[in-house]
């Protein structure tokens, strides 16, 4: 079995997936954490947030299934889909999904608390 590069596109497939199932369940396992009642507050303190999250990682989905579809078209008409679009479409698609993902990830996090120096406590 010779390693080329059908390999390494699927191995980068299969990372990019990756990282996106681990970003994925780690915010999930926060938000399991959290109380009930904070957690519904916080929902709707950050709904732009959530939204912002789903409109991203939903865009850089459909910007890699246009990516495949365009590939599966140019290989059937014998065309060569051009490296730079394929590269261009991918970080676009890379930034799309991990832009979401940070977004799902702000979430859980627990607000920073500001602290009072010396000279502003009462």
């Amino acid at each position: 079995m010779a390693i080329d590069a059908a390999f390494w596109a699927s191995a980068g497939f299969t990372a990019f997936f990756g990282v996106i199932a681990l970003v994925s369940f780690l915010a999930y396992w926060s938000l399991r954490k959290m109380d009930d009642v904070v957690l519904r507050a916080r929902m709707y303190m950050n709904r732009k947030r959530l939204f912002t999250g789903f409109l991203a990682v939903a865009v850089g989905m459909i910007a890699l299934f246009a990516l495949v579809l365009a590939a599966l078209v140019a290989n059937a008409v014998d065309a060569p889909l051009p490296s730079s679009v394929s590269v261009v479409v991918f970080v676009a698609c890379f930034g799309f999904v991990g832009f979401g993902c940070y977004n799902f990830y702000a979430l859980s996090r627990p607000p920073t608390v500001k602290h009072k120096s010396g000279s502003e406590a009462p």
